[in-house]
């Protein structure tokens, strides 16, 4: 039985995966394939299923409608999640319109907070998968095969007999070591480029070392329940990547790679000890990080490592309950470079409580600490997350809330004592000011080694020189002055 997977940028449906004609759409960068659809492709392949990948991006609506009637799939399966949900829902309704007979199943974090409201939103999606996926579309593809029941599979939401219909829920896979490798096969590695800050060398691929994350930052909604692969698989898996399919580039897709040290020291040794010459990017926290463990990294091919900062200001850091501190950040960033790692680091304006003035302090906090990357976003609550059952409950007064945004390009949510145009000002203010330093391009200059280097700075410089300046917001304008001129001095 043939199954066609549609994948999206970092495992997300994206509007700019179909470039429409008429909306001029054609991004160059920023394309990677979806370790979480190739999860589950092992599972059908070994049930005698013929799996298909299509990757959006590299078809026009028109192809890839004529390709999905070519291969004539029983089952399109989609990953959504909340940031992209309102482009999902659309496409999702066009295939829908020209492929009626075929069963769209969706999956991700968005159907499986959301259940309900997906369908009530959505008339393209015949069913949805709540939480893991990979045993669950095994035993759906075999219903739809034998023309069984679907009552008995479990973690599905389906109509029957027009109503909506939940199955029992499915435990996890508490030991995901015994999960096959995601069927990198499937995808032409070489046809992929990601952000140019994601990666060294070509080609790169994602791996998915570890599932969840015991953390309670209010913005996030990543399962709390932490299982991680040992060091030993996942080298397996990257040696294979390495050895069969060339690739050179590897970015841990895990929220907090350095959660064991224990686990982290191993895979270095694995990793130098089977000479995998791999260059790697990983996320830590600052709190999770040492020089030991960072020069074991380096030693073992490690790069970049990507720490989510948020924000320059303590009280900040308190409302989003990071744990972390101010110090630690400046430490921990400071070590990574002193290493020779680069560092990244991830803000956010717009968090609760926080003003227009502890925007430009973060903005400065950021151009202060020895970081190679930075990127600068608004606070988007997203369903499941603390900040967003607050809004909903009356815990959190916001200036704006609009319930159903959830892309990082719309700014959804206002505080109070901040506007929706001091934020967009905010986060191009700090794109610009981080990247236009003379210091930092002359640093990018210096490491230049090859034109390939070249041209990946080059794609990176445009995406922030050429991006829509928004106005400084008028009734901040002389406090700001007078405010960088103090620093300054």
């Amino acid at each position: 039985m043939p199954a066609v997977w549609e994948q999206d940028q970092h495992d997300f449906m994206n509007i700019r995966r179909f470039p429409f004609k008429w909306l001029k759409i054609k991004p160059l960068v920023n394309v990677v394939p979806s370790p979480s659809l190739l999860y589950l492709a092992p599972f059908l392949k070994e049930d005698g299923h013929e799996v298909t990948y299509m990757e959006g991006l590299f078809y026009s609506l028109e192809k890839m409608i004529d390709k999905i009637t070519e291969i004539s799939p029983e089952i399109i399966g989609v990953t959504l999640t909340s940031v992209d949900w309102e482009n999902s829902r659309w496409m999702l309704n066009e295939l829908k319109k020209c492929f009626p007979e075929i069963l769209i199943v969706a999956g991700g974090i968005h159907p499986t907070l959301w259940k309900e409201k997906c369908f009530d939103e959505c008339s393209g999606i015949d069913m949805i998968v709540i939480g893991e996926g990979e045993y669950t579309m095994r035993e759906i593809a075999a219903c739809i095969e034998r023309e069984e029941s679907l009552d008995c599979v479990s973690g599905i939401m389906f109509h029957k007999n027009n109503l909506l219909v939940e199955t029992g829920s499915r435990a996890i896979t508490e030991d995901i070591n015994y999960l096959p490798f995601p069927s990198h096969e499937l995808v032409d590695i070489k046809s992929y480029i990601p952000s140019p800050t994601f990666y060294k060398s070509l080609p790169h691929a994602n791996i998915i070392g570890a599932r969840g994350c015991p953390y309670n930052c209010t913005f996030c909604h990543t399962d709390r329940h932490v299982r991680m692969r040992s060091a030993s698989n996942i080298a397996d898996e990257i040696e294979l990547l390495y050895r069969e399919h060339g690739v050179t580039d590897i970015a841990f897709w895990d929220d907090t790679f350095t959660l064991s040290r224990k686990r982290a020291m191993e895979f270095c040794r694995e990793m130098i000890e089977r000479n995998i010459k791999v260059n790697w990017a990983v996320n830590a926290r600052v709190d999770s990080i040492d020089r030991e463990l960072l020069e074991e990294m380096k030693k073992a091919g490690c790069w970049r490592v990507l720490y989510g900062i948020e924000s320059g200001v303590q009280k900040n850091l308190d409302t989003l309950k990071k744990g972390t501190t101010v110090q630690q950040i400046k430490q921990a960033v400071e070590l990574t470079a002193d290493v020779g790692i680069e560092a990244y680091g991830t803000f956010m304006f717009g968090i609760p409580g926080e003003t227009y003035e502890e925007g430009l302090r973060t903005i400065e906090f950021a151009c202060s600490i020895p970081l190679d990357y930075a990127v600068f976003v608004n606070l988007t609550p997203l369903p499941g997350t603390e900040v967003y059952e607050d809004l909903l409950s009356g815990n959190i007064t916001p200036a704006k809330f609009t319930e159903n945004r959830f892309n990082f390009k719309n700014v959804s949510f206002v505080p109070e004592g901040m506007t929706e145009e001091q934020i967009k000002y905010l986060i191009q203010r700090g794109h610009r000011k981080f990247y236009l330093r003379p210091g930092l391009i002359w640093k990018k200059i210096r490491s230049i080694r090859s034109y390939f280097d070249l041209s990946k700075y080059v794609r990176g410089f445009l995406l922030v020189a050429t991006s829509k300046y928004s106005k400084q917001p008028e009734t901040q304008r002389e406090d700001t002055s007078a405010m960088e001129s103090d620093q300054h001095e």
